[in-house]
């Protein structure tokens, strides 16, 4: 696709990030996980289906994948090392549980990293969205494992920075999830 295109899809994707990492709708049916996830499969089988004309086998594989990309679990990864033990604990406590950690608590313990740690953090996002990006990538091209190794570094940056809240994005979280969501849909459309 045109460069034009992919800058468009890259600013849409931007806003429906940071909606889907939560934005406060004014209404409720909105918030519900089952409907983002039904509005994100569906917007990329048909794209990939009707526009990119994959299979629909490949074309809802893409969507299922890029949905899972999105959403499993970056929990506590997510706020870089910057959130309080009893919050984790707690969250914890309610079945949260942060994704792939039978994979980072061994590689992060061989680089000697503290469990909670903003390296351990940051080495939790990238083999989380690392990992979940060759899935994807195999299906829609190489380039979208850029996107996976990147979205870690977005993250902490947005945290390093330290951008002013505004209507649309109150943390660094918030305003990681546009950039992000900017990278992701560039590379994926």
């Amino acid at each position: 696709m045109g460069l034009i295109f992919r800058i468009i899809a890259g600013a849409m994707g931007g806003l429906w990030r940071r909606f889907f990492g939560g934005y406060d709708s004014k209404y409720d049916t909105l918030e519900k996980r089952g409907i983002q996830m039904i509005f994100c499969i569906v917007t990329v089988f048909l794209w990939e289906f009707f526009v990119k004309h994959m299979s629909w086998y490949f074309a809802l594989a893409t969507a299922i994948f890029f949905y899972i990309f999105w959403c499993k679990g970056h929990f506590y990864y997510f706020q870089c090392g910057t959130e309080s033990d009893e919050y984790i604990d707690q969250e914890l406590a309610k079945g949260r549980k942060p994704a792939m950690n039978w994979i980072v608590a061994p590689v992060n313990k061989w680089l000697g990293f503290a469990p909670r740690s903003k390296q351990y953090c940051f080495i939790g996002m990238l083999l989380r969205y690392g990992l979940w990006s060759l899935p994807v990538a195999a299906l829609t091209g190489w380039e979208f494992v850029i996107c996976g190794l990147a979205i870690p570094f977005i993250y902490n940056a947005c945290f390093w920075i330290e951008l002013p809240p505004s209507k649309f994005a109150k943390s660094p979280t918030n305003y990681a999830e546009i950039f992000s969501g900017i990278l992701a849909y560039y590379f994926i459309f």
